[in-house]
């Protein structure tokens, strides 16, 4: 019978601390909830996958002006692919162009050419960018990113398909 009543004693006190550890849990979880309910939100605006409005062609800006540079390399920080400043009215901008643009696009891009932008301004680690959705220069048109944002490829005929051409040509 001792030990019975022993038995249930020592169940009753594990159920004892089951409870109050399970009310303490409580305790916290309502308490972090309350102080990040008091706090506004900040936004990063240095965040890698954040929300912008490229998805809303509606929304882009578009800024005219000159070609001063092309930056081919790499910038740690930077969005990647090419990078063209432009002289423009308002001042400098930096446009970003993605990095699936072809080597004559590229080149077509000299110091000094007239060239129009379009697209949204977007603040990556702390630098404000021009992400290109259009880009006009001499007399061409580019598209950068498509009306949903996503960067598209330069129309070219890929290597294997010009090799696969020439091997089918001399087979015969």
């Amino acid at each position: 019978m001792q030990i019975h009543r022993w038995i249930n004693r020592k169940r009753s006190q594990r159920r004892g601390l089951t409870s109050a550890f399970c009310l303490l849990l409580l305790c916290v979880l309502t308490h972090s909830v309350a102080l990040t309910a008091e706090q506004p939100l900040v936004q990063s605006p240095s965040t890698r996958f954040g929300p912008t409005a490229l998805d809303k062609p509606s929304q882009d800006i578009t800024v005219s002006g000159t070609v001063q540079k092309l930056v081919k390399t790499h910038v740690p920080g930077a969005p990647a692919g090419a990078q063209l400043l432009v002289a423009a009215p308002q001042g400098a901008v930096t446009a970003s162009l993605g990095p699936n643009l072809s080597r004559t696009m590229l080149q077509s891009m000299s110091s000094g050419a007239a060239v129009r932008i379009a697209g949204v301004m977007q603040t990556i680690n702390g630098k404000e960018y021009l992400l290109a959705r259009n880009l006009t220069i001499a007399g061409n048109q580019i598209t950068v990113r498509n009306e949903h944002g996503f960067l598209t490829h330069s129309p070219t005929r890929s290597r294997a398909s010009v090799n696969s051409s020439a091997l089918y040509r001399s087979s015969k």
